[in-house]
């Protein structure tokens, strides 16, 4: 386990991925109530805990997802730190990359050895905020390309999640990689045997098995071809060109 975490703030935004942003946080949610002993088929062997789940978004109000749903945010994003900030993607993503209050929010967690966690082109705004260093990353097809053109490692061959070698980075590729690497965090968070319950909640585990105790999760196929076109689409709208507006 990397750290105590006792705190989690999934933050949503506007146009932020309905998947993207509600699997995490059901699947944190969901650990939560394995560690207080609200869900218990397998008795824990270690000491219950509490831990405080929030969805937060970046202005008062409810928050718009990218398909129309609107939810209702349990806090508004402030000077309030987490033991864990996650950042769905989604297609408002390149509006949240040049949100200084966002990306001022993610160095202060960064700098203070808090966890910070990034799905889908919600890679992108932690790559802008200048948390991600050097070592491998995953993302979305959609914002691959640019990242590694400014400059970000992500490998060719990438995969579903993504662990720093500290533990104090996580990414996962889109929304069809975010289930198996949220339950990894949970593992690495709070144990292999919470991991498995957790796993076994969502039916995880019976798709991945034992690789979501690892620190990177399998390796996608790779289509360049038409990973291009949607690049071409996508990417100035997910990731805008540096400095641009």
């Amino acid at each position: 386990m990397t750290q105590q975490v006792k705190t989690i703030a999934v933050l949503g935004y506007d146009k932020c991925s309905e998947q993207d942003t509600i699997t995490p946080l059901e699947i944190f949610r969901g650990a939560g109530m394995v560690l207080s002993g609200g869900i218990n088929p397998i008795p824990l062997t270690g000491p219950k805990q509490t831990i405080d789940v929030k969805l937060l978004n970046t202005k008062p109000g409810n928050i718009t997802m990218q398909m129309g749903t609107q939810v209702i945010a349990d806090a508004e994003l402030g000077d309030e730190l987490y033991d864990l900030l996650y950042l769905p993607g989604g297609v408002g993503a390149g509006e949240i990359t040049q949100d200084k209050k966002v990306l001022d929010a993610i160095r202060e967690h960064h700098a203070k050895g808090k966890i910070v966690a990034a799905n889908c082109s919600g890679v992108g705004i932690l790559f802008r905020a200048g948390v991600l260093g050097t070592e491998p990353q995953t993302c979305v097809a959609g914002v691959a390309r640019r990242l590694r053109s400014e400059g970000a490692n992500i490998p060719d061959a990438r995969r579903a999640w993504e662990k720093s070698s500290d533990g104090l980075i996580w990414t996962a590729s889109g929304s069809y990689g975010i289930n198996g690497a949220t339950v990894a965090m949970v593992s690495h968070l709070y144990g292999e045997q919470v991991g498995m319950m957790v796993a076994m909640m969502f039916d995880t585990y019976a798709g991945l098995g034992e690789q979501i105790h690892a620190d990177a999760g399998p390796e996608f196929y790779n289509h360049p071809e038409i990973e291009a076109k949607y690049q071409d689409f996508f990417e100035e709208m997910l990731l805008p060109t540096a400095g641009a507006r």
